[in-house]
């Protein structure tokens, strides 16, 4: 077994959480180019450490590939719908526009976000099962789950609190 987060996967990740935490940058302002080309770093260096923890004998790869590349498509888009309101939050901060209408709009969305994730890996669940071994389903939840911690700790510690005065 390896070890958990390699260092090009940390880079990657320190790469996208500096381009939403440059503090005196607008979100406008943020170079999609940059962006961009963060996500798609942090895109290959998942693939490679699923690909290396997983261990799938040739006939498992086959099977999980085709399947796990269309759950990351659907993760993906629900994903951009948390950068949305990420971004959105960020540029009412940065402007002092913060009010009980986003507020509520915010948490409605963080809960349909979460609620709509939960729902995607649900429905694969079936499809990973067909394909693999149990044990080796549930490495993989694992794992994708332990991904996304690290991914949602960087930007915990970027986004400020709602400021309820």
């Amino acid at each position: 077994m390896t070890a958990f987060i390699r260092p090009g996967f940390l880079v990657t990740l320190t790469l996208l959480t500096l381009t939403f935490g440059v503090t005196d940058v607008r979100a406008n302002e943020i170079d999609s180019a940059t962006l961009a080309e963060a996500r798609t770093l942090l895109k290959s260096g998942r693939e490679d450490l699923v690909r290396e923890e997983m261990e799938l004998t040739e006939s498992e790869a086959a099977a999980f590939w085709p399947i796990y590349e269309r759950y990351r498509d659907d993760i993906e888009r629900i994903r951009d719908r948390q950068a949305k309101m990420i971004t959105t939050y960020m540029e009412a901060y940065w402007d002092a526009d913060l009010d009980d209408e986003l507020a509520k709009h915010i948490l409605d969305e963080h809960f349909a976000v979460n609620s709509a994730l939960l729902k995607v890996e649900k429905k694969y669940l079936r499809r990973f099962r067909k394909a693999l071994p149990a044990a080796k389903v549930t490495r993989f939840y694992q794992l994708d789950n332990k991904l996304d911690a690290e991914i949602d700790v960087a930007l915990a510690k970027l986004i400020p609190l709602f400021d309820a005065s």
